[in-house]
């Protein structure tokens, strides 16, 4: 559901995503961690850039699901 909610979130902003996965247990130098790893091209990093978003890069790690919904609210939407 969480899933389908991301990409939702990110279908109305025009955004392609390349992936969206939740990871459980990943290793960090502070220990093992969950989260949503969203995987954008170049491309995309650049229009996003280019429209005054800089806070991305190809792969982000964000906590929870709330957070990707802040985080995608904030995106500009991009022209198709």
């Amino acid at each position: 559901m969480s899933k389908r909610k991301i990409l939702a979130a990110l279908k109305k902003k025009n955004i392609p995503v390349e992936r969206v996965k939740y990871m459980r247990g990943e290793p960090t130098p502070s220990g093992y961690a969950n989260g949503w790893d969203i995987e954008i091209t170049e491309d995309t990093e650049n229009r996003l850039f280019d429209a005054g978003f800089s806070d991305c890069a190809q792969l982000n790690e964000i906590g929870t699901t709330d957070e990707v919904i802040d985080w995608i609210s904030l995106m500009p939407t991009l022209a198709i």
